[in-house]
């Protein structure tokens, strides 16, 4: 009884020191707790769920880790909406809670902290990663251990913080290919401290050897594979040979668009400051953030890079620039603080509130819920006339990959089989194990995806059975034309 006493007063006083960011965290929570079975899967996160129905040891875009987390979620709460995206509500507390301390351990401040881990829960993307499970919230998870243990290393050196090391640079390894990133500003901050005995530790070669057992699934994968992933990845990021500035233009009005324009200002504030900084935390972050940013933003020169892409950087720099703002002192300063915070936490709620509710009515084919609405009914229409034809060898088709992951996700519990038809290698191909020809095809024609049927591919015969329009609000957000294409027979030629 005397030690459960004490265990219930530590625990008390656990939750009264860090009374403020538990509340904070929790509410941040719940909101998205409310939020995330109201609305249909996006296209990547359907993508990354069906890699949950195709377990294997990594994929053609991604290595496997998100994959393994949606199979032990929905072995557990079965697979819909909510599970999906449970996981990504969950890391994202840890990611809320590291921030906290990371500026803590900075500032020396409960406020300064509390504020910049405000800061991070109104970007607006960062929201979105925080509901829809990516490769990369597995990285903005591990960014911040990777900078503590990294720390650790250097003030202790004690064995078991190698061991850390190495399980999260094998867990980042796991999740995205572009964790490779965070190897050279590591091995750059032990060079730059002339901290050669560490580099050269015996336990560094261990961490590598527990880094590289982690990730042995997807070197195995890849060799039995030719390597496809790397090469995907080499031509989804670095494709084009043409240098284009507005490619590289068009990445950081978006970047700045979609994390929020006045939080992109307190990054970029924070990147600025962090140059002529001292303490060894903020250097790491310049290091690990700095790297990734200027990473994209070269690949950026030859192919757009996707805003989450560069999400390292603003999971760091948003608080340090939070950390500055507040710390340089000025009301001037700290009034913009506030503007930048208060604009993007009430846009926040707002686009909370309108991906719930769904009260605007957009233009038709405007919505910008056509990525994220309907497919449902899509799916359950499908089946309805797969069943009137008699022929058993019929599946459903669709030319497009966007619309696959979330076609073959809804189209699961009436189990039709679907093809991707298009001329694109990916994770697809993998996926179907047979060969749509001499099947009967209904093809999903969309209007943001339509195709000529009976022109491009070879049928005995084409016919479209039925359109339906996909409403919200009385406005149009997607129309769906559904064709049979009667013995499939490939693409015709050119």
């Amino acid at each position: 009884m005397c030690q459960a006493h004490k265990h219930g007063k530590l625990r008390q006083a656990m939750v009264k020191k860090y009374k403020e960011i538990i509340i904070l965290i929790a509410s941040f929570t719940l909101i998205r707790l409310l939020v995330a079975p109201t609305f249909g899967l996006g296209v990547d996160e359907a993508h990354y769920a069906l890699y949950a129905r195709y377990l294997d040891w990594s994929y053609v875009d991604h290595p496997p880790l998100v994959g393994w987390v949606h199979a032990l979620f929905s072995s557990l709460f079965g697979m819909n909406e909510f599970t999906v995206r449970l996981p990504a509500i969950i890391l994202f507390v840890f990611v809320s809670w590291f921030a906290y301390q990371f500026m803590l351990e900075i500032s020396d401040s409960k406020t300064v902290a509390l504020i910049a881990a405000l800061a991070l829960n109104c970007s607006f993307l960062l929201n979105a990663m925080s509901l829809m499970l990516l490769p990369d919230c597995f990285l903005m998870f591990l960014i911040f251990p990777l900078i503590f243990v990294t720390r650790k290393i250097e003030m202790e050196g004690g064995w078991r913080f190698f061991l850390y090391l190495g399980v999260t640079f094998g867990l980042a390894g796991l999740a995205k290919y572009t964790a490779i990133l965070l190897v050279p500003p590591f091995i750059v901050y032990f060079l730059l401290k002339k901290r050669y005995d560490i580099l050269f530790s015996p336990w560094m070669f261990l961490a590598a050897a527990i880094a590289l057992l982690l990730i042995w699934p997807v070197i195995y994968w890849n060799l039995k594979n030719d390597f496809i992933s790397f090469h995907y990845q080499m031509n989804h990021v670095l494709g084009s040979r043409r240098v284009r500035l507005q490619c590289l233009l068009t990445a950081i009005t978006s970047q700045a668009g979609f994390y929020s324009p006045f939080l992109f200002a307190v990054s970029l504030y924070g990147l600025y400051k962090s140059f002529k900084a001292k303490e060894d935390l903020i250097r790491l972050s310049l290091l690990f953030g700095g790297t990734i940013l200027a990473f994209f933003l070269y690949s950026s020169l030859r192919e757009p890079a996707l805003p989450h892409w560069s999400c390292i950087f603003y999971i760091l720099f948003i608080p340090l620039g939070t950390y500055f703002l507040l710390m340089d002192g000025g009301c001037r300063k700290r009034n913009f603080l506030y503007l930048c915070i208060g604009f993007s936490l009430i846009v926040t709620l707002f686009l909370y509130a309108e991906l719930s509710a769904k009260w605007i009515r957009f233009p038709d084919y405007k919505s910008p819920f056509q990525d994220i609405y309907g497919y449902p009914a899509i799916a359950e229409e499908a089946n309805a006339i797969w069943k009137q034809n008699p022929n058993p060898k019929k599946a459903v088709a669709v030319t497009n990959w966007t619309m696959a992951s979330r076609v073959i996700y809804y189209a699961f519990p009436y189990h039709y089989p679907v093809f991707v038809v298009d001329q694109r290698d990916d994770q697809f191909d993998f996926w179907e194990k047979k060969l749509p020809a001499g099947y009967d095809l209904l093809f999903l024609n969309s209007h943001f995806h339509a195709k000529d049927i009976p022109r491009i591919f070879q049928c005995d015969r084409a016919a479209s059975v039925k359109k339906i329009d996909i409403m919200l609000n009385g406005g149009k957000v997607d129309s769906i034309e559904y064709i049979w294409c009667y013995n499939f027979q490939g693409w015709k030629d050119k």
